[in-house]
């Protein structure tokens, strides 16, 4: 139960976890991942003979955001256990370190469930395209942003025409990957926290809490952003600004903003996720 690594016992743990993975979240993946066939089948009921097409791009988006929903309910499903004081115990006595646990829940949420759910829903898509019939009329790489990873570079026109616009272009594509990676992995650090806090319905709770939290803080809020918005000066300098800075400073500012805000997210679930199961008392 101490902190150290051994790798053997590591690769043991995700073995013992990859075995637990389709009794603990099998069905609910499988139905995710079959989820488009609901949106296809709906289609080609409500078409009755008319072109009903969802576009390839809708269709990438739909499975990436099923794959984000595996991974924020990876934690409560898989792990459901671990911060319950009677049956707990189990997860507590595995022949395992406690980091070495804690690796392997990091490499199953962010990494496994929604990987075999973004796996599932591409088969998926590519054997309904495959139909001679339905809704799914174009494969997925030929969409307007073509496939993952080989992005379609005519989706931009004339941006990417040049050496040095497809030099800002990459930049800035890049800068836009990392800050939705970050994003990703924060939210799912997120739902692992609140995992070791509820004891039920712990993705609905999290949803609920952070709901009520933006509440609170948009009532918080809003007389700040009425009283500053409200000055005169303020408003002034404000509507200069494009004056003042480039649009690629102001790109790179907003960028600097997102991924510096989401790191520190990271950086602070992880680290409490870390801290509740290192002092979970069984």
């Amino acid at each position: 139960m101490n902190n150290t690594f051994d790798w053997n016992r590591f690769c043991k743990v995700v073995n013992k976890d990859f075995r637990n993975m389709w009794p603990m979240f099998g069905t609910t993946m499988l139905i995710l991942a079959a989820l488009p066939f609901a949106a296809w089948l709906l289609l080609l009921v409500l078409g009755q003979g008319e072109f009903v097409a969802m576009p390839p791009d809708v269709r990438l988006v739909i499975i990436e955001c099923l794959a984000m929903l595996a991974a924020i309910m990876a934690p409560s499903r898989m792990y459901r256990t671990w911060n319950l004081r009677n049956e707990g115990i189990y997860y507590a006595m595995l022949p395992a370190s406690k980091l070495e646990k804690f690796c392997s829940a990091l490499l199953f949420s962010l990494i496994i469930c929604p990987l075999a759910v973004y796996i599932g829903g591409m088969a998926l898509d590519v054997f309904l395209t495959a139909l001679p019939f339905g809704s799914w009329h174009d494969w997925l790489w030929q969409g307007e942003m073509g496939f993952p990873f080989t992005m379609n570079m005519s989706f931009f026109g004339d941006i990417a025409a040049s050496q040095e616009g497809a030099e800002i272009f990459m930049y800035y594509g890049t800068l836009w990957v990392v800050a939705c990676w970050i994003s990703y992995i924060s939210s799912v650090l997120v739902f692992m926290f609140t995992s070791t806090i509820f004891k039920r319905h712990k993705v609905l709770q999290t949803l609920l809490w952070m709901y009520l939290i933006e509440f609170v803080l948009s009532i918080v809020l809003m007389p700040v952003m009425i009283a500053v918005f409200g000055n005169s000066d303020f408003m002034d300098w404000f509507l200069n600004l494009p004056e003042r800075m480039s649009m690629e400073a102001v790109s790179n500012w907003i960028f600097g903003m997102a991924i510096g805000f989401n790191t520190l997210l990271a950086l602070l679930f992880g680290w409490l996720s870390w801290r509740r199961l290192n002092r979970m008392a069984y």
